[in-house]
């Protein structure tokens, strides 16, 4: 089955029509060799049929006046023959057709009379024949003769074999030119194209930002269309982000003001209707919540030079996570190779680890360890941390949204927006909560490996996660 190529499928086609072209051309050069060889040998047979009747004697002679040159006519089936015939019956005939003759010439059109035909020889060869009648006259009155002269077809078929093998010594290194340089033209015409895949995955690796170098005039506009796109991506993600920090600070006054009211109620005695406002108020701030962080990672998992240096982003939220409460009495432990990158989006990589350190700082006793390794293609990155399991049955994994611990007063809103982040990158989170939690994930590696990073590319200190620093500050 042919490959999916297009370099195979334009090599195929040129081999196809090199080899096709030079067929037609060798053929055609034997085919007019062999027609001019035929008309040479009309010539000489010409000039032998003249020279036979010129040799041929008067009336009443059994022989010729004069022997005949060309000396295969004195050798037994040498290839060249004579005859003299009288009424249809040999009178006389060469040396070399030995105890055969040569075949009658058949009814033929007038123009054609005096043109070569083919006739079959002696010993089964193929002959090449010119027979023409003379008038003798004499005393008894006049008598036709038929003189012919013949040659062996075989000597034309092995010049027109000799012929065809020098063609062929000719034409092949002729057509192995041809296809080397169809090799370099598709090479060549198919290198822009290389370019183009070359660049793309430099934006997807960050190494670039836009495809900006220049390319012929046939895929420019094919490379204008990508970096528009890449443009308007860009555009919708910025705008999705920017659209969730304007939600979240658009409800964080009326979300203020109701807790106010909230208060206001318990001051004055009606303590039920604040708490069951103070639910709703949870139940709308959560959802608000989890809502700004999937239109903030909306779009960012397919964003073109996204990727993150996994050591540095885990270094500053380390760093945060030790000014909150209970972070300076925790032993935080790492163990993540210094060169290890990811191909994720730094924000979503900073809202997923954050989320996963700021649940293990609430819920450890002594210890957070956060790990990474590479698994074939991608990176397993690991949390774990010496506090509680989760509340499944057995220690197994709880349903989506992953109600907390052993708290039933916890949402899970964080943890929520670990998998819907995740999800957008097509993986999920997987748990081991049996006594202790360790919470992992994988994601692929960056395809290629940098020793500069640049640190415009990484979240910075203090705004890597604005969903769970916002629960932090209300902690």
């Amino acid at each position: 089955m042919m490959r999916n190529s297009i370099r195979l499928r334009l090599l195929v086609v040129a081999i196809t029509s090199i080899v096709a072209t030079i067929a037609v051309a060798g053929a055609s050069l034997v085919v007019f060799f062999e027609r001019q060889v035929l008309r040479y040998v009309e010539q000489d047979l010409n000039i032998h049929w003249t020279e036979l009747a010129t040799a041929f004697g008067a009336e009443g002679e059994t022989d010729l006046s004069q022997r005949m040159t060309d000396p295969r006519y004195h050798q037994p089936y040498g290839g060249a023959y004579w005859q003299v015939s009288e009424g249809g019956r040999p009178i006389l005939r060469s040396r070399s057709l030995w105890d055969r003759t040569l075949p009658a010439d058949e009814p033929r059109p007038r123009a054609d009379r005096d043109k070569a035909f083919e006739a079959d020889g002696p010993d089964g060869s193929e002959l090449y024949v010119i027979a023409r009648e003379v008038t003798i006259g004499g005393e008894q009155g006049s008598r036709t003769f038929s003189l012919a002269v013949a040659l062996d077809h075989a000597q034309v078929v092995e010049l027109r074999q000799a012929f065809g093998w020098d063609v062929a010594r000719v034409l092949l290194p002729i057509a192995a030119v041809l296809v080397l340089f169809a090799w370099l033209q598709v090479s060549l015409g198919l290198r822009p194209l290389r370019s183009v895949g070359h660049d793309l995955n430099a934006v997807q690796t960050g190494r670039i930002r836009r495809m900006t170098r220049r390319f012929p005039d046939e895929v420019a506009p094919l490379v204008g269309s990508i970096n528009k796109l890449l443009d308007r991506q860009e555009n919708l993600v910025r705008k999705a982000r920017d659209r969730a920090g304007a939600l979240a600070h658009g409800l964080k006054t009326p979300l203020t003001i109701l807790g106010g009211e909230v208060r206001r109620l318990e001051r004055t005695g009606k303590s039920d209707a604040a708490e069951r406002m103070q639910e709703q108020l949870e139940i709308i701030r959560s959802h608000v919540e989890r809502e700004v962080a999937r239109a903030r990672t909306s779009g960012a998992s397919v964003a073109c030079g996204a990727y993150t240096q996994v050591d540095e982003s885990v270094a500053r939220l380390l760093r945060l996570m030790q000014h909150l409460p209970r972070g300076e009495q925790l032993v935080w432990q790492t163990g993540i190779p210094a060169d290890l990158a990811v191909d994720m989006d730094p924000h979503d990589f900073g809202e997923i680890l954050g989320n996963l350190l700021d649940n293990a700082r609430k819920w450890a006793r002594t210890r957070v360890e956060v790990r990474a390794e590479p698994t074939g293609g991608n990176a397993r990155i690991t949390v774990e941390d010496d506090g509680p399991g989760f509340s499944g049955p057995d220690g197994a994994r709880p349903e989506r949204g992953m109600t907390g611990r052993c708290d039933p007063n916890s949402s899970g809103l964080g943890l929520g927006i670990v998998e819907d982040i995740l999800a957008e990158y097509g993986t999920s989170p997987t748990i081991d909560g049996n006594g202790r939690c360790s919470i992992s994930f994988e994601v692929p590696l960056c395809r290629e490996r940098f020793t500069v990073t640049s640190r415009e590319t990484l979240p910075r200190e203090g705004q890597v996660s604005s969903t769970w620093s916002s629960e932090i500050t209300r902690a």
